[in-house]
């Protein structure tokens, strides 16, 4: 079993995916990357024994390229956050003040810990004895507040 020929046999099966399941809050050219490298993974990983190919990568490849969209999209939303919060943190580091009186001393712990310490929201939510969906609900809480007062 070459492959690569099967590669370029089953592509059109899977540009029919991608138009199918793509949407515009994701990089299209990423997309196709990964749905490229999911039919090659898929093609590799394929056993004669178990069935038919064509059936096989009909229902892999679909499940594969909505797994890779939710992972795509998510991507995009933490790279946008991790961008604001990076402006934030810039502009703080310039003024060399941060009024976090408007913060909650829970919210005030938990910027401290994921932004200047660097922690993760599971290491964040063991320190402080929570869970991470707490640590999360509190920290997009407080940059909503600071949010607020940057724009003031």
């Amino acid at each position: 079993m070459n492959v690569e020929i099967l590669f370029l046999a089953y592509r059109p099966l899977l540009y029919k995916y991608l138009a199918l399941l793509f949407t515009r809050d994701i990089d299209f050219e990423d997309f196709k990357q990964e749905g490229e490298l999911a039919l090659l993974e898929l093609l590799k990983r394929y056993d004669p024994q178990k069935g038919d190919l064509s059936s096989y990568l009909k229902k892999s490849l679909y499940y594969a390229l909505l797994r890779i969209r939710t992972r795509l999209r998510y991507q995009e939303e933490y790279v946008e956050e991790l961008g604001e919060i990076e402006i934030y943190k810039e502009e703080l580091r310039e003024e060399k003040i941060i009024d976090f009186s408007s913060l909650s001393k829970r919210e005030k712990e938990i910027v401290m810990l994921i932004y200047f310490n660097e922690l993760s929201i599971r290491k964040t939510a063991k320190v402080l004895g929570l869970s991470p969906s707490s640590v999360k609900v509190y920290k997009k809480r407080a940059i909503n507040k600071l949010k607020f007062w940057c724009k003031i």
